[in-house]
């Protein structure tokens, strides 16, 4: 566990700034090291996690079986994980989405004061003044709650039936995780100007990993069976 902090927050921070920010971190070398100010990414730090538990199943001499089990219980955290990072970027005002329109007011004012006032609508001051969309908690709602209840009833339902599917948890968070933020990423106001063809950079990427996990469940669903 110490192995995975210390990995997933280099891996994270060299992901931002080698691929998603280098232009701005190539004139400003000292800025690489203030992860104060921000600047970190989910596939940085999934892909050095990864590699440390790969690393370390090498060392304690894991079969490939007992390897993807521990990934599976790792999962069941990692939401956990998400609701802090996410609550991070909230206190940052990063990750803003788009501005509520004005016929939204005329629609349901009422409506508009009870989101605004439970922060779904929330003004970003260090932005401008006008009220968003409050992305950070949309995506804790997706990324944290129906996420880790779909990967508790899964594991639930297997230690229940005695029945453990090697890399099923593993599966089901990487395959719904993907969905989710690709399907976020259309409302954030920072992605819409990284779109190559059809969709963002972060779309892209999610869009493979959903394609990649889905096909390695299949196969591995027939193994299991």
């Amino acid at each position: 566990m110490l192995a995975l902090i210390i990995w997933v927050l280099v891996g994270g921070r060299l992901w931002e700034v080698f691929i998603y920010e280098w232009d701005y971190f190539s004139q400003n070398l000292s800025e690489i090291v203030k992860v104060w100010h921000g600047g970190m990414s989910f596939f940085g730090g999934m892909i050095w996690v990864i590699l440390s538990i790969i690393v370390l199943s090498f060392i304690k001499k894991l079969s490939i079986k007992d390897l993807l089990l521990l990934f599976d219980c790792l999962v069941v955290v990692v939401p956990i994980w998400i609701i802090l990072w996410r609550f991070g970027n909230y206190l940052n005002q990063e990750l803003y989405w788009l501005v509520v329109p004005e016929w939204a007011w005329w629609l349901s004012n009422w409506l508009v004061s009870l989101l605004t006032n439970l922060n779904i609508f929330h003004v970003y001051p260090k932005i401008d003044l006008l009220l968003r969309v409050n992305t950070n908690f949309i995506s804790i709602f997706f990324e944290w709650i129906v996420l880790f209840l779909l990967i508790f009833f899964v594991s639930r339902k297997q230690v229940k039936s005695n029945n453990i599917k090697v890399w099923l948890n593993s599966s089901v968070f990487l395959i719904f995780y993907s969905l989710f933020r690709f399907l976020i990423e259309y409302l954030r106001v920072d992605s819409q100007s990284q779109f190559l063809w059809i969709f963002t950079t972060s779309q892209w990427l999610f869009f493979w990993l959903f394609l990649i996990w889905m096909i390695w469940f299949v196969s591995l669903e027939k193994k299991n069976k």
